[in-house]
């Protein structure tokens, strides 16, 4: 298997950081299965993941809210049609490391406490 082509280093959560990641409704069960892993929620990992079995874990969040709409707007049925505004905060065990492209960020935490750190859920505008 070849390498990912970079190292991951995972830290954690000692400030307050932003992140976005699309999700089907403000529901919380639907915030509740978007902020879960692939690897949680028995779905098949992402090829990356086959590289780094960590990744299938990780829940993936984006730096800017535009480019989670963009991807929402794209795979509507796979991603969602809302993106969620997740504050990360210091205190709860949440990790993250910056994989794959820039912005992108992995993410893990517990699904409970990650919801309860959404701040909004806002439809993907067209």
């Amino acid at each position: 298997m070849p390498s990912l082509g970079f190292p991951i280093t995972v830290e954690l959560v000692e400030a307050p950081r932003t992140l976005f990641r699309a999700c089907h409704g403000p529901a919380v069960a639907e915030i509740t299965a978007a902020l879960r892993s692939n690897y949680e929620a028995g779905r098949p990992p992402h090829p990356t993941d086959l590289k780094a079995t960590i990744l299938h874990m990780a829940v993936s969040m984006f730096e800017d809210d535009d480019r989670v709409a963009s991807f929402a707007r794209r795979r509507p049925g796979r991603l969602g049609t809302h993106v969620a505004r997740v504050d990360l905060q210091p205190g709860h065990g949440i990790c993250v490391a910056d994989t794959g492209s820039p912005g992108h960020w992995s993410v893990w935490g517990r699904p409970a406490v990650l919801v309860d750190l959404v701040s909004s859920v806002v439809p993907v505008e067209d």
